[in-house]
């Protein structure tokens, strides 16, 4: 998609302040999209919506809660009655999880992949349907996560292993829209370590990245509107992995992220190659370290 102007984009997790999510229909917005925000916080949402509509963005909001498929529904219908088709589709609602493995509580783990991978699966069947039959060119894209994605954080099962089920999820989108012959690109949205309010607020966010340093993780923060470019970036180049490579982090970055690039590229060969060679996981288990 070369040309964003009058496009319709919806973005789920997008009322947040601190959030890819907003950064992301902010960029667009400025691009040119008609923007449908949606999150499950009235109070920012409506911030979000008057603050871009003051800035002459022609947004919608509508509250929706992922987990819920109804209410994923009724962002669909919203969204279709209000603008008439959908471009983009921005699935990017998600939430931090712990998850103990070692005890019979459920909580965490119901919570995480309620919004993690049942916001993206609720999006894909209440959109992608409707996207197909409209019969021109768009994006589907899916928030997931390093933590999962290239080499697993298993101080975080729930989250790691969300955010890997939503790779999966998104390969298994684009086998099937491939074989039907569709105009849809999907994309995988890997942030690195974002300024968000993901842990609760994105001041705690320096205290991870310190916890990651210690535990051998080379990381540099990323701010939302960084995240937000590479993702625009994919949707302009087609790309099914939106991540930067060496040498988008110098055009968009200056090269900040080039040690974390390099240390992800080596934990995902080591993941491989411990597949292929039937070793334990340890090369590619990966924590931060907190004292």
């Amino acid at each position: 998609m070369d040309e964003f102007k009058d496009k319709i984009a919806v973005v789920t997790g997008s009322g947040g302040r601190y959030g890819i999510g907003r950064a992301t229909a902010t960029l667009l917005a400025e691009q040119g999209c008609k923007v449908v925000l949606s999150d499950i916080d009235d109070t920012a949402l409506k911030a979000t919506e008057q603050e871009l509509s003051s800035a002459g963005h022609d947004v919608f909001a509508v509250h929706a809660d992922v987990a819920d498929y109804d209410s994923v529904r009724h962002l669909a219908d919203a969204a279709y009655d209000h603008y008439g088709q959908v471009d983009i589709l921005h699935l990017n609602a998600g939430v931090a999880g712990v998850g103990t493995l070692l005890d019979d509580d459920l909580t965490d783990w119901n919570r995480t992949f309620g919004i993690n991978f049942f916001g993206i699966l609720h999006g894909i069947k209440a959109f992608v349907p409707r996207m197909i039959a409209q019969g021109t060119p768009a994006h589907v894209l899916g928030t997931s996560s390093s933590a999962g994605a290239v080499g697993v954080s298993y101080q975080t099962p729930s989250y790691s292993v969300s955010k890997q089920a939503v790779c999966t999820l998104l390969e298994c989108l684009y086998g099937q829209l491939r074989d039907l012959g569709t105009h849809i690109k999907v994309h995988v949205v890997l942030p690195p370590l974002t300024r968000t309010n993901l842990a609760g607020s994105p001041d705690v966010m320096p205290l991870v990245q310190q916890g990651l340093e210690k535990g051998g993780v080379p990381t540099s923060m990323a701010e939302p509107s960084e995240v937000a470019a590479t993702v625009v970036e994919a949707i302009r180049n087609g790309t099914f992995w939106a991540v930067n490579d060496h040498e988008a982090d110098e055009r968009l970055a200056a090269g900040r992220f080039a040690a974390a690039i390099d240390w992800e590229r080596e934990i995902f060969r080591k993941r491989a190659s411990s597949f292929s060679d039937r070793t334990a996981p340890d090369p590619y288990l990966w924590a931060a370290k907190f004292d």
